[in-house]
């Protein structure tokens, strides 16, 4: 369960255009991806005091990305920084759960069939 940052080139090549992502974070300064580059973030600079934000996004079962998490009125861009890091890992670990579940195993193989 590896969160690392990336260079914005990176995360344009995974996340191309979104403009969902771009109306919630004007500004984005910092950007995460875990190893299989499933989950992403990006920390934002807003324009009040407490002006530090981020979202996390997840890849579907089709390849797309959707908004998992934003949080918002951080004071400072270290504190969205380690509350971006504990949810994306957390996100992760939730989601390889409920993928390596019996019951989801099971619903997997009936929509298969």
């Amino acid at each position: 369960m590896t969160i690392k940052t990336i260079p914005r080139s990176e995360f344009d090549r995974l996340l191309p255009h979104n403009p969902a992502l771009e109306t919630l974070m004007v500004e984005q300064v910092e950007w995460f991806s875990n190893r299989s580059g499933n989950v992403l973030g990006a920390i934002a600079k807003g324009e009040s005091v407490a002006g530090w934000n981020y979202a996390i996004l997840k890849r579907d079962k089709k390849g797309d990305f959707h908004v998992r998490k934003v949080m918002n009125n951080f004071f400072n861009r270290n504190a969205a920084r380690v509350d971006l890091l504990l949810w994306m890992t957390d996100i992760e670990k939730l989601d390889h759960a409920v993928d390596n579940s019996p019951a989801h195993a099971c619903l997997a193989s009936q929509s298969s069939a």
